[in-house]
């Protein structure tokens, strides 16, 4: 862990699931699901430079295509894009991703917009609030992953 402070409270920032994947053959791959284009490029760029493979989608629709043809072991979605639906997106992922060990965490809005208990239900493993700080998702991801730590965020 990094000596950096930060808001230990479960309304801010939070991983609930226990399941670890193994470090998979070459980089792990990251799917990112964020309506903003410009947060969602930033947050993949600085998740690449942990060693991360990482794409940036917009829509649903993209996330679902990519999630069964790029087969990434993490999908950081934005709730924005599925919240209107009762998060139907994440419950129709819920069974696979139990299967195949994919991380399924959430971009929430500001407490409390997105209630804790309402992401856990909707099927999350973890959750950060917008706006998240980046090197919380990178050692989320990192413990995740089993990476070991190359350089400080």
């Amino acid at each position: 862990m990094s000596n950096r402070s930060g808001t230990d409270d479960e309304r801010h920032f939070a991983l609930w699931s226990n399941k670890q994947a193994r470090m998979p053959i070459g980089s792990p791959r990251v799917l990112i699901a964020h309506q903003d284009k410009l947060i969602g490029e930033s947050l993949a760029a600085l998740l690449r430079l942990t060693g991360l493979q990482v794409m940036h989608t917009q829509s649903l629709k993209s996330a679902r295509s990519l999630l069964q043809n790029w087969k990434p072991q993490a999908l950081i979605l934005d709730t924005r894009l599925d919240s209107e639906s009762g998060y139907a997106f994440i419950n129709a992922l819920r069974p696979d991703a139990d299967l195949t060990g994919r991380l399924l965490v959430a971009i929430s809005n500001i407490w409390p917009a997105d209630p804790v208990e309402t992401l856990k239900d909707a099927g999350f493993d973890a959750h950060c609030r917008r706006p998240c700080a980046t090197w919380r998702l990178a050692e989320m991801l990192a413990t995740y992953f089993s990476i070991p730590k190359r350089c400080q965020y």
